[in-house]
């Protein structure tokens, strides 16, 4: 059975992962908290929770009763909580209650999949999509993994060909998902859709349309 390694702190979490693809998480429980309880006795000792927790993140356990001011800074009202923050230490996603192991891995693949979404680092964050269509193809998180995908591509490449899978996809595959209907714009033919206005080709486009 993994063990997980516990950071000391969110200052010792960031220093871990500089020059890494990982990103600082905090993990709020509360002894009072059921959640918190089961979370650390069933969930946490899984394998498989435990080393996707140490391949994506520098976790950091926080007790909310004994550091009120760092629950306070991040806005913690319930426990248990996830948050993956940026390399300045910056809440980026959050997860909150508990979950069974076989639903909290792909839930804080997706997680780490947006945070990196919102860093620009589309590369990790595509790879972090396809991990959940590929391990987890029963997941109802697909549809927003899928989503994603198509848009962390697009943002990557400025091509617009994923964009129109995605939705061709998704509406075979999830046509009730509102996902599928964020996407449905996309179901254009690809030579309406075009890169955002200022596309570098880097993948560091404004805002658009999309």
């Amino acid at each position: 059975m993994s063990r997980i390694t516990w950071s000391k702190n969110l200052t010792e979490s960031i220093n871990e992962i500089k020059g890494g693809s990982r990103l600082p998480m905090l993990f709020f429980v509360s002894e009072e908290c059921a959640g918190s309880k089961k979370m650390l006795d069933e969930v946490l000792t899984d394998e498989k929770v435990a080393l996707t927790i140490e391949r994506e993140t520098a976790p950091v356990m926080v007790d909310v009763a004994k550091d009120q001011e760092l629950a306070k800074r991040f806005n913690v009202d319930w426990t248990p909580a996830f948050v993956i923050c940026d390399e300045e230490g910056n809440a980026l996603e959050r997860l909150e209650g508990y979950l069974p192991a076989e639903d909290f891995v792909p839930q804080l693949i997706l997680a780490k999949g947006l945070a990196d979404f919102h860093l620009q680092r589309h590369e990790d964050a595509i790879g972090e999509f396809e991990m959940i269509l590929e391990n987890h193809p029963t997941s109802e998180l697909v549809p927003e993994a899928e989503y994603y995908l198509g848009a962390a591509t697009f943002k990557k490449t400025g091509e617009t060909d994923k964009l129109s899978e995605v939705c061709h996809d998704l509406l075979m595959t999830h046509p009730e998902s509102p996902w599928t209907k964020r996407c449905s714009i996309w179901g254009r033919s690809t030579n309406q859709l075009r890169p955002f206005v200022g596309y570098d080709g880097g993948g560091s486009a404004g805002s658009g349309a999309y």
